[in-house]
């Protein structure tokens, strides 16, 4: 052995130390192995709790709602007297030939009693807003509404060179065949203004669709997924009387579906 390793001496061992060194390094492995399972139990838990409350929270605001919805809206007597106040018109429920209902002049055209009045106060109201809407046409008789389908149909297969069932399965969405048009209730008008453009582009228009309901008048065809097939139209719209329009307009329904509503109660 050499001399230096010879005059080395023993390194002694804190064996405190060590053992202070391994109880720490064992508490930690411990805390960590407590935290894999804590750490998912307290994520359920705040997952559970805020489940909790935001179903509350969705409680409390379908409560709100309730409260402030609109008014049940009831089928007045009044309504009741023409039979096709809340009816909709179309193929599958057609009116006859002969059904003819009870009509007064206003704004120029035919139209039922219950309209006369709202209709004149639009257009009045309209006027002092900048805006000369024109009624184009309220009532539309059976026989008058067959011949324009017909025409239409007869147009249409010569300009597309298509069938006749093609052609009459187009034309009917915007130009429906007697019996099928709400134009024979006597509750719709056509407005319009001139206009070099589409009507639907004027300030006339957005004017109308925001104001209408306050004088009884929806937008019949709003879209183009309405009930029975028909195609948006900007210039129709039909009176429904006040309370039922506004309730309409609350509860984000068109005609179609507001009636149907009606019946489920």
């Amino acid at each position: 052995m050499s001399r230096k390793l010879r005059g080395m001496k023993p390194r002694k061992v804190n064996r405190g130390a060590f053992e202070e060194r391994k109880q720490r390094e064992e508490n930690q492995f411990e805390t960590q192995r407590a935290l894999v399972v804590i750490l998912p139990l307290l994520m359920l838990a705040v997952l559970a709790v805020g489940i909790f409350f935001g179903y509350k929270f969705y409680q409390s605001s379908v409560s709100d709602h309730n409260a402030v919805s609109p008014s049940e809206p009831v089928v007045t007597n009044e309504l009741l007297e023409n039979p096709v106040f809340l009816r909709s018109v179309n193929s599958a429920s057609t009116l006859d030939p002969d059904y003819v209902p009870e009509l007064v002049e206003s704004c120029g055209v035919m139209v039922s009693p219950e309209v006369a009045q709202p209709l004149e106060r639009l257009i009045a109201d309209g006027k002092k807003q900048g805006y000369d809407f024109i009624v184009r046409e309220g009532y539309v008789s059976y026989e008058d509404q067959d011949k324009r389908n017909e025409e239409a149909v007869e147009k249409y297969r010569k300009d597309k060179k298509s069938s006749l069932i093609m052609a009459e399965a187009n034309v009917k969405r915007e130009i429906p065949p007697g019996g099928e048009s709400e134009q024979q209730t006597g509750l719709v008008v056509d407005l319009s203004i001139k206009t070099d453009g589409k009507f639907v582009d004027t300030p006339a228009y957005s004017w109308l669709i925001r104001n209408c309901v306050d004088y009884g008048f929806i937008q019949r065809y709003p879209s183009n997924d309405n009930a029975g097939g028909f195609a948006f139209s900007s210039h129709l719209f039909r009176y429904v009387g006040e309370e039922y329009a506004s309730n309409m307009r609350a509860y984000n329904m068109n005609f179609d579906q507001f009636i149907t509503y009606l019946a489920m109660q």
